[in-house]
């Protein structure tokens, strides 16, 4: 690889490790934050556009955007990870169509624009997915032919 190839590999990858680290430290720092700090009236005032109820509805938007996003710092699973935060911001979305006045759909957006990207490109290189690639082809490899009921010795 040229002098210039790598420097533009190593820039990219410098590039998502701050896009994953920096949009999880955002929600972390300006969404789950105020959240955290007023659990128990979220607990029992949250949107519940699913119809699942308040308390679940927080729970599972804690869990994307909490869990999820700590997940995508690291580059574990992260197209998959990303999913979940796209979805609740969605729900927001969804929420300021409806006219309900809670939902900030400009924090909202902002706030799914880096993982929408993240599903589209993945963790770069400097990720936890990176360095577990070989494991997760190997279990892929073991799994994927018993999931399509083919043993191996079959051709």
């Amino acid at each position: 690889m040229s002098s210039m190839a790598a420097l533009r590999a190593r820039s990219l990858d410098l590039g998502l490790l701050l896009l994953r680290v920096g949009a999880a430290a955002l929600i972390w720092t300006f969404h789950m934050a105020r959240k955290l700090a007023d659990f128990s009236h979220e607990l029992r005032e949250f949107p519940d556009p699913l119809g699942v109820g308040h308390a679940a509805s927080f729970v599972m938007a804690l869990g994307s955007e909490g869990l999820c996003s700590i997940l995508v710092a690291l580059g574990l699973a992260t197209r998959l990870s990303s999913l979940p935060i796209v979805f609740t911001m969605m729900m927001v979305l969804v929420l300021g169509a409806r006219g309900f006045e809670g939902a900030d759909v400009q924090s909202a957006l902002l706030y799914a624009l880096p993982y929408v990207a993240l599903v589209l490109t993945g963790p770069g290189r400097w990720s936890l997915d990176h360095r577990l690639q070989g494991r997760w082809d190997r279990l892929v490899a073991r799994l994927a032919p018993r999931a399509w009921g083919h043993h191996g010795d079959e051709r």
